[in-house]
């Protein structure tokens, strides 16, 4: 009797093997492979769910306000044989610019709105100019009138226009902002808007999902290296925001503005030194073997201080020394990638290089 069911428990292994290997190449290899298939396909084939043509970019003219004390009457005499330029970049300046254009009328009878879009503009006011009317006011905590909040900027609501408008704004910014003017049919301008909440909503479920699986794996495995990643994760996830012109809400609830900018600041350095700690950790046998310990050590010390520095500076002197610290840190970290490659054939740093070059 024993004989008889010997060879059948090992058939019986033997098929429970085989099928553990068909379910895991087809988890992990043919349904990856469908997926970016797929994929693929509905980025090059199917039409977008919110296809909208491109907006139409406005010639503004602008001037700098540095004295903060113009009236709209003084803007207009000021603007007046001041050549229209595409965009203007305030270079760091938190002083007011004022800047005009024109918009345009449309022969048939569709809503007209403008969209303001830089991100860094904290406040702006515009006014109508023939005569001189206040059409509205946003910042970040509330808007009036024809203005509000849309995307990463502000909008204007300027209704049908049967002829040209001539419209006044005044926008004081934080950061590297640059002023530009978009004019949008106002139903386009609803569905690009809504496109832009989608993908925050995207970027922020998928990161934070994936931060949370990770936390829950650290407490598991008992590992501080996957608590430290999900760390990383996560404020990946602000500094594609900041990217992307939306870190000025979190979980859907909107960030006070007293702590936006420090925190952009924050956000930026702590991304710096959780980068910079992350990669000790994950290379911290190899770095023993490729020598040259004093390139990191150096970069190690660049983190207390500039951590220190993004709390008491002001965001637009705080910004030169965060791109000194990331231009040396990027040539430190790919020259020992480089190197862990070259001597050991790193697998693991292999794909850091590759998630370093697709962020650059």
């Amino acid at each position: 009797m024993t004989k008889n069911i010997e060879p059948l428990a090992t058939l019986d292994t033997s098929v429970h093997s085989k099928l553990d290997r068909l379910l895991f190449v087809l988890s992990a290899y043919a349904l990856p492979l469908l997926i970016a298939v797929a994929s693929g396909l509905a980025l090059l084939a199917w039409d977008s769910f919110y296809l909208a043509p491109d907006g139409q970019s406005l010639p503004i003219s602008v001037i700098s306000d540095e004295t903060k004390a113009l009236t709209p009457t003084d803007a207009l005499v000021k603007l007046q044989g001041v050549s229209p330029v595409t965009y203007q970049d305030t270079k760091l300046s938190e002083s007011p610019y004022w800047f005009m254009f024109i918009a345009k009328g449309k022969a048939r009878s569709e809503d007209v709105t403008i969209e303001l879009p830089s991100r860094h503009t904290m406040s702006a006011t515009c006014w109508a100019t023939q005569p001189i009317r206040v059409l509205g006011n946003a910042n970040r905590v509330k808007t009036d009138g024809a203005m509000d909040s849309t995307k990463a900027g502000f909008s204007i609501a300027l209704g049908r226009l049967d002829s040209d408008q001539p419209v006044l704004c005044r926008a004081s910014s934080i950061g590297p902002s640059r002023l530009s003017v978009v004019q949008w049919p106002a139903s386009q301008m609803l569905l690009t808007s809504e496109e832009f909440h989608r993908n925050s909503g995207l970027l922020d479920g998928g990161l934070i999902v994936l931060g949370l699986f990770v936390l829950v794996t650290a407490l598991i495995n008992r590992q501080s290296i996957y608590v430290l990643f999900a760390a990383w994760l996560i404020v990946n996830l602000r500094v594609g925001s900041l990217s992307a012109g939306w870190d000025y809400q979190w979980l859907g609830h909107v960030v006070p503005p007293e702590l936006l900018v420090l925190g952009r600041s924050f956000t930026l350095a702590v991304y710096y030194v959780l980068t910079v700690t992350l990669f000790k950790a994950l290379f911290r046998d190899d770095l023993a073997k490729v020598g040259y310990g004093i390139l990191f050590r150096v970069t190690q010390w660049t983190c207390l201080p500039l951590l220190v520095l993004s709390i008491t500076l002001p965001y637009k002197n705080f910004l030169p020394f965060l791109w000194v610290c990331t231009g040396l840190g990027i040539v430190v970290l790919v020259f020992y990638l480089l190197r862990i490659i070259a001597k050991t054939r790193s697998q693991v740093a292999m794909w850091y290089s590759a998630s370093i070059a697709i962020t650059l």
